[in-house]
């Protein structure tokens, strides 16, 4: 009996000498470390001084400005807590995402081509903006003589990007036809592939700087051919799944050795499709 009064006794004493949990050094330490956690985080995202305020925009000519910056803000601000009617916001430059801005920006202008996004702490964002080079124009199947056609510029990576009033505008540019699935195209849409606009591109560049001669319609009629109408009235027909080089070489010594240019005013087409021949007429 004495025994168990004592083994009783020690339970207690041991459950007395338990502290309470405010008593701890541990549970302050750690109340003060989330109190400083949350402090900082409040004063990062809702201090006006963070506040984004100013939106600089530069390298755009086509793009409005203050089209950029309607967007641009709609990303920035941003909802912290929203309680029904009640919203929470906030312009933080610490919460603007430049990648998601990048991508936005370049989503609904299709004629921006690159975005390079700065933060310029306290209160700046600095937005630079490249802008796509026309290649060429991109005129629907339905022939660029055509007043229903559609006709867009058109970039090295074969996205048209933006629609021509006028056909005026082309500034001595080669027009692009190639038959499409659908007859409703988009800017922002790729329509011709990219190695068909890089040989386009190569041959146009050739026939100025050898011969003086511009391009002033590629047909791609099909995958495999490529149809070029000069500005002298007669053509060139290209084999797209042939090496562009080869051919080149074919016609650069056609045009030096065999056609002079009087006799180029009566020729009709010179055809390279042929492997280790070509003919003209």
């Amino acid at each position: 009996m004495p025994y168990r009064k004592r083994h009783i006794k020690s339970k207690i004493h041991k459950i007395r000498l338990q502290k309470s949990i405010f008593k701890m050094p541990i549970f302050w330490i750690l109340n003060l470390v989330v109190v400083i956690v949350l402090s900082v985080l409040y004063f990062l995202i809702f201090f006006s001084g963070f506040q984004v305020e100013n939106i600089i925009i530069s390298g755009n000519e086509k793009i409005p400005s203050k089209n950029i910056e309607k967007l641009a803000y709609a990303n920035i601000n941003k909802k912290i807590i929203g309680i029904g009617k009640w919203n929470l916001m906030s312009k933080s430059i610490f919460l603007v995402n430049s990648q998601k801005l990048q991508q936005e920006i370049l989503s609904r202008f299709p004629v921006a081509e690159a975005v390079a996004v700065e933060k310029k702490l306290p209160q700046t964002i600095s937005l630079k903006i490249t802008e796509k080079k026309p290649v060429a124009i991109f005129c629907s199947s339905a022939g660029s003589e055509q007043a229903s056609a559609k006709c867009f510029f058109i970039d090295k990576n074969g996205v048209i990007f933006e629609e021509l009033q006028s056909l005026a505008q082309r500034q001595d540019m080669p027009i692009i036809t190639q038959t499409l699935n659908s007859n409703d195209i988009f800017t922002g849409e790729s329509v011709v592939d990219r190695n068909v606009i890089s040989a386009i591109s190569k041959i146009e560049k050739n026939l100025k700087d050898n011969f003086q001669i511009d391009i002033k319609e590629a047909l791609v009629s099909n995958p495999l051919r490529l149809d070029i109408k000069t500005n002298e009235n007669w053509q060139i027909y290209f084999d797209l799944n042939s090496d562009t080089n080869l051919q080149i070489i074919k016609l650069n010594s056609l045009l030096k050795n065999e056609i002079s240019q009087t006799s180029r005013a009566s020729l009709q087409y010179i055809d390279l499709r042929f492997k280790d021949r070509a003919y003209y007429k």
